[in-house]
């Protein structure tokens, strides 16, 4: 069987300011100069000049050549957009990938702030050098060019927007950094992003109303637009979940809505908010290596335990049911390998550290034992515990609670000045634990196991300072 050739890959661009004096583009997206000849505008990018080929297509061309030599080309149906026609492997079972960004006229910012490309507080991972590689299955059949219909003819005077080929687009907000966003969103004409009940609503009723993301392609008066790839795919509740396997459900959510509002710096989602989130949990999930600053783990997130005021520091516990904002983190210890464990010798020494060692575990957290086991059971019980590639250390003191509450008080002497600590965390837990106490880089927490006589035993984590 013959092959046919393969068809160039380069189209010749016209100009931006000989697009300008084109036609208007017909019905069918067509569009011409004072000679009559045709231009289309790409959804790929820019304007081209076509002709019609010896079998009647289309064929991308320029003004030097007699007979096309560009690739074939059709029209996106029910827009004036074109793109490049699926080659004749595909008709016949070849399913050709989607190309994740798409490049697409130079846009120009109707909001505040000059239009600058560094990373997001210098930790944003360039969000269109990741997406592509994180395609799945639903992806890529998705149409790439829905987007294209969310535009104006005419320019939006209240909002910012972009505009992009001949068309404007309301975009989310960019928030305080606005001039350090590589990227901004296009926002859907029916959804505006508000609060995060809202944007949790959405992401869980109508995910295709959610913002698509478009940037400046580097180099060029391009932009891109990642029409088929989703800023989420799945409720943010879900994303934290997934990556937090030990966490409750109330937690998740507790732990989702706190980095919502932290993103954005406000309770109300901006561009700048959504880009943190989406690199925040790419880290979180171990896609990427770079995270965004105060934002690389739910522990680093969680406020300083709130108590009474006086000499006595009363903070209250707050039990796995309850839906309160972000206070403590929650944890289901019954799916834990050493729950069983731990009920069977709740007050054995070593159990409880072994309990939330396990628990940690699953929730992707690496946790330093000593090399002699035996030494867990040394007092008072302790864990040190980290994330890979994040410059944070966990040092959590445990205990059993039988109240609803429970008191904190200072240490006598310094937690690292203890001769026995190293024996009951570990050498290897010392020596970075004094390293990352040296950087300013230890998180000081407090938890364990809450017995109340009227419920189930739960497990709990605090910070203490």
């Amino acid at each position: 069987m013959a092959i046919a050739p393969t068809r160039p890959e380069t189209l010749e661009i016209i100009p931006r300011h000989l697009a300008d004096k084109l036609s208007k583009p017909d019905t069918d997206g067509i569009r011409y100069d004072k000679l009559k000849r045709t231009y289309v505008d790409l959804a790929d990018g820019g304007t081209v000049m076509i002709r019609k080929n010896a079998g009647g297509d289309y064929q991308a061309t320029s003004a030097i050549e007699l007979i096309p030599s560009g690739p074939v080309l059709e029209s996106i149906e029910g827009m004036t957009l074109w793109q490049r026609k699926a080659p004749i492997t595909a008709a016949l079972g070849e399913s050709p990938q989607m190309a994740g960004h798409q490049l697409l006229p130079d846009a120009e910012d109707a909001g505040p702030g000059p239009s600058k490309r560094p990373r997001l507080d210098e930790n944003v991972d360039a969000y269109h050098a990741e997406a592509g590689a994180n395609h799945n299955a639903s992806t890529l059949n998705r149409n790439p060019y829905l987007w294209a219909s969310w535009g104006k003819t005419t320019k939006p005077e209240s909002v910012e927007s972009v505009q992009i080929g001949q068309l404007h687009y309301h975009i989310v907000p960019k928030g305080p950094l606005a001039d350090r966003l590589p990227i901004v969103f296009l926002q859907h004409p029916e959804f505006a992003p508000s609060r995060f009940e809202v944007f949790e609503r959405m992401l869980h009723e109508a995910p295709s109303l959610q913002p698509v993301a478009t940037s400046h392609h580097a180099g060029t008066n391009t932009r891109k637009v990642d029409g088929a790839v989703r800023l989420f795919e799945k409720t943010l509740t879900h994303h934290v979940a997934d990556a937090f396997k030990g966490f409750t459900e109330p937690t998740s959510r507790a732990v989702a809505k706190r980095l919502f509002e932290l993103s954005s710096g406000s309770e109300e989602i901006n561009g700048g908010g959504l880009a943190s989130m989406m690199q925040t949990f790419r880290y979180w999930e171990g896609k990427s290596t770079i995270g965004v600053k105060g934002l690389g783990d739910p522990l680093d997130i969680l406020p300083v335990a709130s108590g009474s005021d006086g000499p006595r520091r009363i903070v209250p516990l707050h039990s796995p049911e309850s839906v309160v904002h972000l206070q403590q983190l929650n944890f289901k210890p019954e799916s834990a390998p050493a729950w069983r464990d731990y009920t069977e010798r709740p007050t054995e020494p070593g159990q409880l550290p072994l309990l939330l060692a396990s628990i940690l575990g699953r929730s992707n957290y690496k946790v330093f034992l000593p090399a002699n086991v035996d030494n867990v059971k040394l007092p008072p019980p302790t864990l040190v515990f980290n994330r890979p590639n994040h410059n944070k250390v966990y040092f959590l003191k445990l205990g059993r609670v039988e109240t609803n509450a429970i008191e904190i008080t200072p240490p006598r002497a310094p937690e690292l000045a203890d001769p026995m600590l190293s024996a009951r965390i570990g050498v290897e837990a010392h020596q970075l634990l004094l390293a990352a106490d040296a950087r300013g880089d230890v998180v000081w927490l407090i938890g364990g196991v809450q017995h109340l006589p009227a419920g189930s035993p739960s497990v709990f984590i605090i910070k203490e300072r």
